[in-house]
């Protein structure tokens, strides 16, 4: 295996990867307290409790909307600190069957044993290794597209659950 992958870092990437945080967290957490707060707001209608069932449904509205203003405000913090908004820099990604090269102003290899998470999105792979280091590899970015990207994810997959299995 030999792919090679060109990610450009700039504001766009910053943007999308905050939106792509923003709905994961909102599809992994929104659901539980949606339907905690409707049962309970269900409850207090059957108890005939109007005054509480507006109080509920008006708390499940200002989370929704605290959560949505919470990340709007951290991704102009992110894009106001970020050097990468002036200067964007393109990272090059080259995959082998033993490790991960990344280029960009400087040259570093990573074994796949130092990933610790791998996160499929439509947009991205997100690579988290033991450094505590996060690299966004943007779907687009590959040479031979969707080619390379499927065997990519193909491999990455297999070699996580084989990982896990080690682990146990």
């Amino acid at each position: 295996m030999n792919i090679v992958n060109r990610t450009l870092y700039d504001k766009q990437l910053i943007i999308r990867y905050n939106r792509h945080y923003l709905n994961n967290f909102l599809k992994k957490n929104f659901p539980i307290v949606g339907l905690l707060t409707t049962a309970f707001i269900v409850y207090m209608l059957i108890k005939k409790e109007w005054v509480y069932a507006i109080v509920l449904g008006t708390i499940l509205i200002f989370y929704l909307g605290l959560t949505f203003l919470m990340q709007m405000l951290t991704t102009k913090r992110v894009l106001k600190q970020s050097p990468l908004v002036d200067h964007p820099v393109i990272q090059m990604y080259y995959f082998t069957e033993k490790d991960i090269k990344i280029e960009n102003v400087k040259s570093i290899t990573i074994s796949y044993d130092d990933l610790i998470k791998v996160v499929f999105s439509r947009d991205f792979i997100i690579l988290h290794d033991r450094g505590g280091r996060t690299y966004i590899i943007d779907k687009n970015g590959f040479q031979n597209q969707p080619e390379d990207e499927r065997i990519l994810t193909d491999f990455l997959k297999q070699f996580t659950r084989n990982k896990r299995l080690k682990r146990r």
